[in-house]
């Protein structure tokens, strides 16, 4: 699921830390905790098996879960606090395709169409692939490795 916040954090400096400091106080006062390794990762467990895990970037977040009551409880939540509309299910985030095979419950990333799209940028779509950036005949020593 991703939500889009309706209110614009455009204009002011401090808008985007305001609306951090914000989201972080009430997703935190909702038993949710804030990753040690990404500041924009949020978990809370809730029974055994039930986790749900909230992606916030920018003004988009993402909800994963395994049990579709807590995200819908936690949509409620957030849209009781925040004005925000629900776009659905994700097929896409920073640039990543979102692959769902729900009978092996498997989540997958795909991030091709974000290649060819740098690839086009660069006018590299045509270039031949290979497993080494330089050819396998050329041999180097230590001796033409540049001096600092």
């Amino acid at each position: 699921m991703v939500c889009l916040l309706k209110k614009s954090l455009y204009g002011l400096k401090q808008s985007p830390r305001q609306w951090y400091k914000r989201f972080d106080s009430f997703i935190t006062s909702v038993g949710f905790e804030r990753s040690q390794y990404d500041s924009c990762l949020y978990h809370k467990r809730s029974g055994h098996k039930c986790a749900l895990y909230l992606l916030l970037y920018v003004d988009d977040m993402l909800l994963i879960s395994d049990s579709a009551e807590e995200i819908k409880s936690l949509k409620h939540k957030l849209s009781s606090e925040f004005d925000m509309k629900d776009i659905g299910k994700a097929r896409r985030i920073l640039g990543m395709e979102i692959i769902r095979n729900r009978i092996s419950r498997v989540l997958s990333l795909k991030q091709s169409s974000y290649l060819e799209k740098v690839l086009s940028k660069f006018s590299m779509t045509d270039a031949k692939p290979t497993s080494i950036p330089i050819s396998s005949q050329f041999k180097f020593s230590s001796e033409q490795c540049p001096k600092t």
